[in-house]
């Protein structure tokens, strides 16, 4: 098989690079470190009501444009800290280094949408974040 050089220069460079790292899977109910964050899925059952989730100042919530909450989005948060997560619940809750922070989410083919929060060094009380995503249409 015969290529041509820029091809090969391509394939070759392909096979070397290291791989970007897939979105983590979030366990429901289960803390997970990230680079500078800690983040868990949560808001379904009597879980959703554990006192320990009040210790994490930002709750971002996953909606459709009926305030009817969504699961099973892809989550990207960036900023003071990082995180790449897949989430089956309609709840992240965060916590991390101080300062701003940018989330993108996607649900199903809905349009992605995004937010900006502030994490401060004091915690406070919890803030809601909230995702509409009102071009979602299930199953599709």
């Amino acid at each position: 098989m015969m290529m041509f050089p820029t091809a090969a220069i391509m394939l070759a460079q392909a096979m070397t690079a290291p791989a970007m790292p897939a979105a983590q899977s979030m366990a429901m109910d289960t803390p997970v470190s990230y680079q500078g964050v800690q983040a868990v899925c949560t808001g379904v059952g009597s879980a959703k009501d554990d006192n320990q989730w009040a210790s994490y100042p930002i709750r971002i919530e996953f909606s459709n444009d009926g305030a009817q909450f969504l699961s099973g989005a892809h989550v990207t948060l960036s900023g003071a800290g990082s995180a790449d997560l897949n989430c089956d619940g309609p709840w992240v809750l965060v916590k991390g280094n101080p300062g701003t922070y940018k989330v993108t989410a996607s649900i199903g083919n809905a349009k992605p949408e995004s937010a900006t929060f502030t994490l401060g060094a004091n915690g406070g009380a919890q803030k809601r974040v909230e995702m509409r995503f009102p071009d979602y249409k299930p199953n599709e």
